[in-house]
């Protein structure tokens, strides 16, 4: 069991019941239950987790999360903007939980639920070595950022990331993803930079239902990142 360093917590989005009219092929509900208790039961090993749920599952009367040591839950109202999609709702519920936790944290690491990182010991470490850091992110490409799982200071996720999420909307081509990208493009780089672990994770992606695949591009990926990073640990600038 590694150690719990109060300061800086995980947090881990779920939505048991889904809620959106775009981007979701991953609907049976049962599933994702179980993919969230497999999920959770992993990451309570490293921290404090937060698990933060927005749908009509009746969380509270599963005994099955409140039974398990070193989680937190907070449970959230379905969204009312179902056509917006998944990241909507995701950073819309971050949002809600900054502005009403009763116990303030100075950091945490945001992690999509469902998703396991199998280098996630690598990845913790490399957070809480680097805890007075403002921003550890993932970059796949020119042109997005990779919000499934990042490290923030939350007064800098007040700063500059809250109320992002009403930029976002999937059914216009809009992602969270691009919205973050754009929002990083204009702040000083010394604020942020890319993970330097080996990000690859295992799940059901929500939005094809299918199981995510670590190929062979995927490594080839993770390597040219490598040698990116010894020349700038703030951007891509090359993937296939």
């Amino acid at each position: 069991m590694k150690t719990n360093l109060q300061k800086i917590v995980i947090v881990l989005t779920g939505t048991i019941v889904p809620n959106v009219t775009i981007g979701s092929n991953h609907n049976n509900s049962e599933k994702r239950r179980k993919e969230y208790l497999e999920c959770i039961r992993f990451y309570t090993q490293f921290s404090k987790v937060y698990f933060l749920e927005n749908s009509s599952y009746l969380l509270e009367d599963d005994n099955d999360f409140k039974d398990i040591p070193n989680l937190v839950i907070r449970k959230f109202q379905p969204s009312s903007f179902q056509n917006r999609g998944k990241g909507f709702q995701e950073f819309e519920m971050i949002d809600n939980w900054i502005k009403n936790e009763v116990d303030p944290i100075e950091s945490f690491v945001k992690v999509t639920g469902r998703y396991i990182y199998p280098n996630f010991e690598s990845l913790w470490t490399e957070c809480l070595k680097n805890k007075e850091e403002k921003m550890i992110i993932q970059q796949y490409l020119f042109v997005e950022a990779g919000v499934a799982l990042f490290f923030i200071n939350t007064e800098f996720y007040q700063k500059h990331f809250l109320g992002l999420y009403h930029n976002s909307d999937d059914s216009k081509g809009i992602s969270i993803d691009l919205c973050v990208y754009e929002k990083l493009k204009n702040i000083p780089k010394k604020y942020f930079k890319r993970f330097r672990g080996d990000t690859r994770c295992f799940g059901i992606e929500g939005g094809s239902g299918l199981q995510m695949q670590n190929r062979l591009s995927d490594r080839l990926n993770y390597l040219i990142r490598q040698v990116n990073y010894i020349f700038d640990k703030h951007y891509i600038w090359i993937s296939f």
